[in-house]
């Protein structure tokens, strides 16, 4: 009898983790897009700043993107909060408390190694964030929709490819497009958290409209 009970408890949870897996790809869209111009907008911010050799020190660098992440997970904070009052469930849910728990390990070691290096490359920081936030996209496991996994591997993927071929080409490839180190991070960024990000919100728009086409 335990173990039936269990084995039921189990599907639930199985079942309401599925449920919450398609309700937040639903909402991963806009929250992609959001951030996905929110980093193409500060991305061309300090790629300017870097091609009129304006001085940013590292520090600026690294907390103005710390702040755009807060204002990102705000606005994905929100979307979850308005659907979870509409449809009148805990928005503190053991699913979204166990996601962040899992998304944890890798924001923090992300964050940690990046403040040590970004006074004296700014561009490595920006090469520790994108494996970093890959890892913890693919640690939330089945509490994530399967098109957020395979964000989650594109950012891990092209992390780990930039990250050894800015180690061995980095002077080359700034040299050849006209790039200090803080335009470097910040080419990065766009490309990794602005395109990435915006290829994965309007993709699933559009897999979403060919699933329920308007009449």
């Amino acid at each position: 009898m335990k173990d039936s009970d269990h084995a039921l408890e189990h599907l639930k949870v199985i079942r309401g983790m599925m449920e919450k897996a398609t309700v937040y790809r639903a909402l991963s869209a806009p929250a992609a897009i959001f951030g996905g111009f929110l980093a193409m907008s500060i991305g061309f911010y300090f790629f300017y700043q870097d091609q009129v050799e304006i001085y940013v020190s590292g520090y600026k660098f690294f907390w103005t993107w710390a702040i755009a992440l807060i204002i990102g997970d705000s606005f994905n904070g929100f979307l979850l909060f308005r659907r979870a009052r509409k449809e009148g469930v805990n928005f503190l849910s053991s699913g979204l408390k166990h996601t962040c728990f899992a998304c944890a390990p890798a924001a923090i070691a992300g964050r940690i190694i990046s403040y040590e290096v970004v006074e004296q490359e700014i561009e490595l920081c920006a090469l520790v964030w994108v494996p970093c936030y890959g890892v913890a996209i693919l640690s939330m496991g089945a509490a994530a929709p399967r098109s957020l996994r395979r964000l989650g591997w594109a950012f891990l993927i092209s992390g780990c490819i930039i990250f050894l071929v800015w180690m061995k080409y980095g002077p080359a490839i700034s040299a050849l497009l006209g790039i200090n180190t803080l335009g470097a991070g910040a080419m990065i960024m766009m490309l990794t958290f602005g395109l990435l990000h915006l290829l994965h919100g309007f993709g699933v728009l559009l897999r979403k409209e060919e699933k329920d086409p308007v009449s």
